[in-house]
This record gives C-alpha cells, structure tokens and sequence, in this order.
C-alpha cells in the first residue's frame, strides 16, 4: 500500500492551531488524545513496534511532541504542497510578506518549519525564500522538491548575518519576515504581523511571541537594560504572570527568529549591521538602529511560533555560531554606550514598566474603566496606561489572577520609592473601586481622578529613574549611574548620567564638590581622571577637604544628558573593615554653570 503524501498534514494543523490559540493550548501540542485518528505507524516508517510506543507516550506530551517532530525525518525529504496563500517566484504578483529563512544544513528541520507554513491558518499573501548558506545536506534538493520556493544559495558558508542580507535583496513584499529554520508558525501569525504595523505606521519593526516545547513563554520582546544586557521578556514566566506578556506594545527589540520589518527600512538600514558577523546581537542592533531612524519596535503576542532554540546551533556559547554572543554583546554595548545610559532602563527597575516603553519614564494611568478612547486620549496626553477594567486587555492584565492578586503585584511592581507617579482614573464602583480604595490606602501618593478628560496634559521628555537624593530642579543623576552610593562616597571608577532640565539645559558646564577626608587617606597626592562625555580625561589633584572641579561642555548634547567618568586609584580606606568598596572621594555638590555667571577656568 503506497505511502499517503499528506498524512503528516493533521499532526501540523494540529500544531499550528494550538499556537494560533494560545498560551492555554500550546502545552496541548503533545497531547495525543486530541488526535484520536493518529497512527504513529501510518505516520512514520519503521515497524509495528510505533503502535506501543505510542500508548507509552499517552501521558507524556512533551515527550510524544519531541519524538513526532523529530520521526517525521524518517519520511524522507518529501515534496509538499504550496501554501493555499503563495505567491510563486515567477508570479507577476507583488506578496504583501517575503518569509526569509535561513539555513545551514539541518533539512528536516527546515523541512517541519515549511510544513507549518502549509498547515496554518492564514490570510495573508506571502512568497517563501530558503537562503542556503553553503549546505552540504538534502538542504541542496528542497528546490527540485519544492518548486514553489525561491532558492538563494552561497556556494561559501557565510554566517546567518550576510547570509539574511544576501537573500533579502531578492525579496518582493512590502514587509519581510526573518524566520528561523527551527520554528513552527502558529495559525494567523503572517496576518497578525502584517496587521500590526498596519495598524501602527510609526512602527517599522513587529516580533512574534517565541514559545518553547514545554509549552512555557522564550520571549515576547525584549528589554535592553542600561548595563547592556539584553533580557528575553518572559522567558519561563509562570502562568500567573501571563498577563504582563498577552499584549502588544512598544518594546526595546525581538528576537530574530520571528522578526517582520518594512522592505523599506530594511533597504534604508542596509540589513543587519556586518560588524556583527557571523551572527548574534545583530537583531537587538537592528532594532536599536530602528528606534534611531524614528521608527518603533511591537511585539505582537497574538503572533506565536514554535522556536526550538538550538537546534540549528548548538545552545552551548563554548562552541559553533554561539560561541559568538558574549564577544557581540560586549561589542553592543560598546557601539550603543550613550543609547544605554540616557535611554535605557536601569538594572533592577520594575520589569513590566521597563517591558513596554510606552510605560517607562512616564507618569502612570490606572484605567478602571477603559475605552480605546480613553486609552488614546491618555497616551496622547502623555501618560502611559495600565487597563485594569472591561476592555480588550481584560483578561491580560489581572482578571484571571483575581482582584486581590493584582493588588499585590501592583505594589510590588510599582514601589512606593523611586517608581512613576501613579494616578488612578474612572469612576470608583463595584470590585475596581474597591480595588482603587485599596491601593490608595496603601500608596496614599497615588491620586484619585474621576475622569480621562480632567487628566492635566505631561510636558517634557520622559523622565528615566533618578537616584535617591539626586534629582533637582535643574539636574538629575540617573539610576543607570554606577559607583555613586546614597552615603554619597564615590567608588573607583565612577560613571555619572546626568539629565539637565529647565535652565540647566543651557548650561556652559558643570560643578563638582569633591570632599576628601584626611582620615583614612592613603595617597600622599592624591589624583583624579575626569572626563566629560567623549572629551579627553584631565587630571585632577585633590587635597582634604571641599575641592570645587568646574567641567566645560564640550557640546551642548541632545537632550540635556552629559556623562561623567572619574577613575583613580583608591583614595580612602573604608572605616568599616568589612567595607569593600575602593573609595575615592564624597560627591557633596553638583550643579549646573554657566559661563556668565561663573568662570570655567580648568583646575
């Protein structure tokens, strides 16, 4: 009896409905009892023994997913049919999304993320280009297979990177979707992307929600901390905190193994950046260039795929493509450093405001009876919204966890010292008034207001988290600082990120009071390099006591943001024995100059 061609066909709608449903469905993926008509040994060659084997994994779903997605290489490269929504290569018709998907050897697993774009559910007119970077595999017979796709191919092995920008020259759609060869698509996720940036013409780049095997979140956008380090947002988050990942906002980059972006942009950027070859950070790069043109990066989280991370590499950052990562990230911070210190989050803030940039550095709208009215009018207004009522984003964020639930992740993850000022906005009735009754009982500072419309209107750039004691009228010291501590004593070396606001934007340059105890000094002259922003560091004799250091711009930078860096050898010993810190000096005063008012004279 010949083999049926399309008998893998059921197991992959399977498993793309259960993505396209959601975070309840995926762990469902495995789950045998929901394909009654399944027979492994029609499925997959190889002897009756299939039959047991299959009663074994009945209550192992991760289990039974793993093996069915890894046996249907035993089928063999097989031709498939073409996506009910292809557009052919020679087709005179433009796609509206070119799916690029790289890949080096590795052919079944190409072959299963081509078999989810068969299977899924889906609306959107979309061509396929494979960019074969020099494999050695079947991966070099898909075209005779499937004529259907667009083969690019290097005959010299390339790397992801040049590998990504080579192929995307041949695409034709108005959007382009970076794809990795270890994913399978969920039903719906072309048109959710697509509709997307449709929807949000300011956005230039949209993620997917990478889901794992286990059926927990890898990531739903990311975070890029002011210290350079890149978090997956939500990676293995329990259920009770899906509500913080199940809608799309503005985030700092996704990941790009999912990664849709306008062909224009594209274009304009020229691809991903080659000082990142062969691979890694150069997605969180693209996407930091992407909020640098004026554009904005969403993740989508109705937009879900499968990603099996590593299989295409190994996960080990020891060997192969992702021995990579540490030498790019590194290679990142450096290349972004000023990006890092005046925009970014500090370490330690709350994660779901620093998760979605529409909430960071702003004040904070708790809406208890929200409308995308009232959503737009508060966002134009300038406050980034939280929905806490019947809307929409419901069930995203709180209903499932109860009324008392979310009170206590409100006041974790918005503290009562150093956190945005809050206001509480619609009408007090019914549990949500209870709730509101609640929280300003427990944060007295957050305010009650009746309506969207007596809202006051925010003026002013967004203002990042400041340090304890340090934000003024004229100045602020970010929390993305390092070595200032709230006694006020400065640890070698220091980096200070300044804000100016008001009067002190137009500032010439800046004074430092440095005290130097005598007791505990342990430098018969003691000295400080200090540099302002990228100018050249100078050298600092200090003696004990008050000793004033007046810096001079050398630009007015954008924004009113200046960085100070002071490095010396330790200059005080700490009284406490167990103090480890390497003192140098106690920042007393710091103020902003101008050269009218005050000589800039270099000590």
């Amino acid at each position: 009896m010949p083999r049926d061609p399309l008998a893998w066909l059921p197991l992959l709608r399977h498993w793309t409905h259960c993505l396209g449903e959601g975070p309840d469905a995926i762990p469902r993926m495995g789950d045998l009892g929901a394909l009654p008509e399944l027979d492994m040994a029609d499925l997959l060659p190889g002897g009756p023994g299939w039959a047991d084997v299959q009663r074994c994994l009945r209550h192992d779903p991760e289990g039974a997913f793993r093996l069915l997605y890894y046996g249907l290489a035993l089928r063999g490269l097989e031709a498939l049919p073409a996506p009910a929504q292809l557009v052919p290569p020679d087709s005179a018709e433009l796609p509206l999304i070119s799916v690029l998907i790289p890949v080096h050897n590795h052919w079944p697993i190409t072959l299963n993320a081509l078999r989810s774009l068969v299977a899924m559910a889906n609306g959107t007119r979309f061509e396929v280009i494979v960019a074969d970077d020099a494999s050695t595999d079947a991966t070099t017979q898909l075209g005779r297979q499937l004529p259907w796709l667009w083969i690019w191919r290097s005959e010299q092995n390339q790397g992801f990177l040049d590998t990504c920008n080579g192929a995307a020259a041949l695409a034709r759609g108005e959007l382009l979707l970076l794809l990795n060869n270890d994913v399978l698509v969920g039903d719906h996720a072309l048109d959710r992307l697509a509709d997307t940036l449709a929807r949000h013409p300011e956005a230039g780049v949209v993620g997917a929600a990478a889901w794992s095997a286990d059926g927990r979140p890898q990531e739903v956008g990311g975070i890029v901390w002011a210290d350079g380090q890149v978090w997956n947002h939500g990676r293995n988050y329990p259920p009770e905190h899906g509500f913080a990942l199940a809608y799309e906002r503005e985030c700092d980059t996704v990941s790009g193994c999912a990664l849709a972006i306008r062909r224009e942009l594209w274009q304009q950027l020229e691809g991903f950046d080659p000082r990142y070859r062969p691979a890694y950070a150069e997605d969180t790069d693209l996407c930091l260039r992407v909020q640098q043109a004026g554009r904005e990066v969403w993740v989508q989280p109705a937009a879900r795929v499968l990603h099996l991370e590593g299989l295409s590499h190994s996960r080990s950052t020891e060997q192969g493509l992702k021995a990579h990562q540490v030498r790019n990230l590194e290679q990142l911070q450096q290349q972004w450093q000023s990006t890092l210190d005046t925009q970014q989050p500090p370490a330690g803030h709350p994660w779901v405001l620093a998760a979605d940039r529409q909430l960071l550095g702003r004040p904070l709208a708790l809406l208890l009876q929200p409308s995308p009215e009232a959503i737009t009018t508060c966002q134009q207004k300038g406050y980034g919204v939280l929905a806490l009522g019947e809307s929409p984003q419901a069930d995203v964020l709180g209903l499932p966890l109860g009324w008392w639930d979310l009170e206590r992740w409100l006041l974790e993850q918005l503290p009562e010292a150093g956190g945005p000022q809050v206001l509480l906005v619609g009408r007090q009735e019914g549990a949500l008034g209870e709730l509101a009754t609640r929280l300003q009982q427990a944060r007295p500072q957050w305010s009650l207001d009746a309506s969207v419309s007596e809202l006051p209107q925010q003026l002013g750039a967004r203002r990042l988290p400041a340090l304890s004691g340090w934000d003024r009228e004229t100045l602020r010291i970010l929390a993305s600082s390092s070595g200032l501590h709230g006694d006020g004593w400065l640890e070698t070396p220091s980096r200070l990120v300044i804000q100016l606001l008001g009067e002190g934007e137009c500032a010439d340059g800046l004074r430092l009071g440095l005290y130097l105890p005598e007791q505990g000094l342990q430098a018969e002259e003691p000295r400080v390099l200090i540099q302002l922003d990228t100018d050249e560091p100078r050298s600092q004799t200090l003696k004990p006591g008050l000793n004033p250091v007046v810096l001079q711009r050398p630009d007015r930078s954008p924004g009113g943001q200046v960085v100070i860096q002071m490095n010396s050898a330790p200059l005080v010993c700490p009284t406490n024995g167990s103090d480890q810190r390497q003192l140098m000096a106690v920042l007393v005063d710091l103020e902003p100059v101008c050269s009218g008012a005050f000589p800039l004279v270099e000590s």
